[in-house]
């Protein structure tokens, strides 16, 4: 970054930011290809694969890039790498193999294994894309890219087992139609042992992270960890907002709309 912008604004601004406006801009792109249908979000996903390998391409350039900018840049491409796994996911195209609604007999473990079939192949092409990046950045110094991937996914999996398990809310109602079975997988009741964990280590985790980056400012460092608890505090955001009053999030929802 330029030497005339603060420190404290290197740190504390411009990360949360960038994180939030490509973060509002990729899941808005994600989200309104699925309210088309899921001709339009796999044609989008056919568009996309040009963008997915530039991101890739961004990811090996980045790679021993230390500073500020670089941070910025693997952060943008894994961003985008990760919203191409959603947006194949949610299009149906790279889901699972069950991609029907819950049975009405599925219970504990029994009612676990529909869920994962309905995810299988995403998870699949997960660990075949972080392996993918581990060949081509095995000899990386910058590793913001993978990072944010990981996170982001393993953010996504937490979230998923405690709407799997139960909380207070819920908005099925905002799937397309070719996404609602999902929703019969959700159980609404109050939150189950597992969320104050699972919230806890997310936000334990942005807080240690932010304190890191504090102490290491105005390091570039301290932008790599900022971006990094940026989108950790968005995850634990996530989920807190999971124990919002129903009516609350159905009133954004309508905004949103």
């Amino acid at each position: 970054m330029p030497p005339e912008f603060p420190a404290w604004a290197q740190t504390y601004l411009y990360p949360p930011l960038v994180v939030v406006g490509i973060w509002v801009a990729l899941t808005a792109g994600v989200l309104g290809l699925n309210r088309r249908g899921p001709r339009a979000a796999r044609l989008g996903l056919i568009l996309g694969m040009p963008l997915l390998g530039i991101a890739h391409w961004q990811l090996g350039l980045a790679r021993h890039d230390l500073s500020a900018m670089g941070a910025y840049r693997a952060f943008a491409a894994g961003m985008v790498v990760w919203a191409w796994h959603e947006l194949a996911f949610y299009s149906g195209l790279v889901s699972g193999p069950w991609q029907r609604a819950c049975p009405a007999h599925a219970r504990g473990v029994v009612r676990f294994g529909y869920a994962l079939g309905t995810h299988l192949y995403h998870e699949l092409a997960c660990v075949v894309e972080l392996v993918l990046m581990l060949y081509l950045l095995g000899d990386a110094t910058n590793w913001v890219g993978p990072i944010i991937f990981c996170l982001s996914w393993a953010l996504q999996h937490s979230a998923k087992l405690n709407v799997l398990l139960g909380v207070p809310t819920l908005q099925i109602d905002l799937f397309p139609p070719h996404l609602r079975y999902l929703g019969s997988y959700w159980a609404r009741r109050p939150a189950s042992s597992f969320f104050l964990p699972s919230v806890s280590v997310s936000t334990l985790l942005a807080g240690l992270l932010w304190l890191s980056a504090s102490s290491l400012s105005p390091d570039p460092v301290a932008v790599r960890l900022a971006l990094i608890a940026s989108v950790v505090t968005l995850g634990a955001l996530e989920h807190w907002l999971l124990l919002m009053p129903a009516r609350v999030m159905a009133a954004a929802g309508q905004v949103v709309e």
